[in-house]
């Protein structure tokens, strides 16, 4: 019997950015939250996606399209601003924290948050349809 090659790291990653991704465009309703447009809709971070304390962070994602994503990834003063407007100060500090804070995830840890998104996913696919 053949043995099983382990996933590895990358295609992890992009497993939970696709997962991840569609979850905040239909949590959105794929549309963008800071302008309302439903053309070109994306998934734009808060705080950049460099950092996997938040990449998948679901407070971090929201539904953008694609030229407000595109304008916060030069200026972030107007994506903070509706942040801080919706949610207030105290949440955003929180979650600049996160942001800051170093993670190191296994492999196994990724492939656990894609079964935990996947499950989400369902969820709110179930909840909307």
């Amino acid at each position: 019997m053949a043995r099983k090659k382990p996933v590895q790291r990358k295609t992890l990653v992009k497993k939970l950015d696709k997962i991840v991704g569609d979850y905040i465009k239909l949590r959105d309703s794929y549309r963008c939250v800071q302008c309302g447009s439903v053309d070109k809709p994306s998934w734009g971070h808060v705080f950049s996606r460099r950092s996997y304390s938040t990449r998948w962070d679901l407070e971090n994602g929201f539904c953008q399209c694609w030229s407000c994503n595109f304008k916060h990834s030069h200026d972030n003063y107007e994506y903070y601003k509706w942040f801080q407007d919706r949610f207030g100060a105290d949440k955003f500090e929180d979650l600049r924290k996160r942001y800051i804070s170093s993670v190191k995830y296994t492999n196994l840890d990724l492939q656990d948050l894609y079964k935990e998104m996947v499950k989400k996913f369902k969820e709110l696919e179930d909840s909307i349809y």
